[in-house]
């Protein structure tokens, strides 16, 4: 008998939810520039800023604030761009949507346990050419570790730089409020909260800057040119609304991830990235020695089961990973590092499964 390929890579993309499926199906039918004033640009028009309202709500912000765009790559890149020429501070521990679009960058060390270092942050910051820009993501992708950004805005406000903050990793886990945080920008992801692939969101706190990457056209107030994606952003609003009213189901899966990681602890002597730190329930990042990560990804997939060996983005990379990297790990046992990620249809069936296979496979290789 076949059995259904069990997903545990929620944090490369998660599934879409039902609902973010019919949204999405019902505006593919019709035609919908919403910049168009006859009826079917108001009704593209009129989709749009509901999302607008629902992915405000789940950054506890104005819906004047947010600007849709293509994704947190977009917005990571528009936000880091708008700083050229100035200095800026970055963790170590970033996406690398926002290591590669500031190489310039200065990179704040983080801590064995993956968190940034705030005393190191603040010799940085007191520097006597003051940042203009201090990046930090709030939950790391590949160990799922909740960043102090809270503690980490208020040193870099005493010394007068702006706050971004990659929030793709923390919506719909944590509950996300800009403001509490001190961020001055925020970027979002639909495809990481159960939505569509390719819809984002920057949202500007009160700072009154607005970074602009493309040009060309008014929409998005001028912020963002080029025709909206009606379909993908009304889907990224459904996902946002699903994603908020989830957050107690998704604290639950807390209990799934510490069921694998005693699960494999029992067989045999693993390291589990970021386990002394606050992390978000759905996340763990290990490392079982002698068992390369590549091997192992590719004996699961086999079995049909989808795990990844850290960001998506950096798959099939030589270079083990750079989190890893920054937080001391000797490169031999970064190469044996897996990810496992759960999500909102995630079963407690599945994790079984999974255990079950990863054992056999565990053992076979030893």
């Amino acid at each position: 008998m076949n059995r259904q390929p069990i997903y545990l890579d929620y944090n490369a993309t998660a599934k879409l939810y039902p609902e973010v499926r019919e949204t999405v199906l019902r505006l593919l039918d019709t035609p919908h520039n919403a910049s168009s004033v006859h009826t079917f640009g108001r009704t593209g028009r009129k989709e749009i800023e509901k999302a607008r309202e629902r992915v405000a709500a789940l950054a506890c912000m104005p819906a004047g604030q947010v600007i849709f765009n293509s994704g947190a790559t977009e917005g990571n890149n528009t936000v880091l761009s708008h700083f050229k020429g100035q200095r800026v501070l970055i963790s170590a521990v970033e996406h690398s949507s926002v290591l590669q679009a500031a190489p310039q960058a200065e990179r704040v060390p983080v801590t064995p346990d993956g968190l940034l270092d705030l005393t190191a942050l603040e010799a940085l910051l007191r520097q006597e050419t003051r940042p203009a820009l201090l990046s930090v993501m709030l939950v790391n992708n590949e160990m799922g570790v909740i960043q102090p950004v809270r503690e980490a805005a208020a040193l870099a406000k005493k010394y007068g730089a702006l706050v971004h903050c990659d929030a793709v990793q923390a919506a719909g886990r944590i509950k996300l409020d800009m403001q509490e945080l001190g961020a001055d920008f925020l970027t979002l992801s639909a495809h990481k909260i159960g939505g569509p692939q390719g819809a984002g969101a920057l949202v500007l706190g009160l700072c009154g800057n607005t970074p602009v990457l493309l040009h060309g056209g008014g929409q998005e107030k001028g912020a963002r040119a080029g025709t909206e994606n009606v379909a993908a952003i009304a889907g990224f609003g459904t996902a946002a609304e699903q994603a908020l009213s989830g957050l107690e189901h998704f604290a639950a899966l807390g209990k799934l991830r510490d069921k694998v990681e005693q699960a494999l602890g029992s067989m045999g002597e693993i390291t589990i990235y970021g386990a002394s730190a606050p992390r978000v329930a759905n996340t763990s990042l290990f490392s079982l020695p002698g068992r390369p990560s590549e091997t192992m990804q590719m004996a699961l997939d086999l079995e049909g089961i989808a795990v990844s060996a850290g960001a998506a983005c950096s798959s099939g990379s030589a270079r083990p990973s750079t989190v890893l990297s920054a937080m001391g790990v000797p490169e031999k046992e970064a190469r044996t590092a897996l990810r496992v990620s759960l999500g909102w249809a995630t079963s407690q069936e599945e994790i079984e499964r999974f255990l079950e296979i990863f054992e056999k496979i565990y053992k076979r290789m030893g």
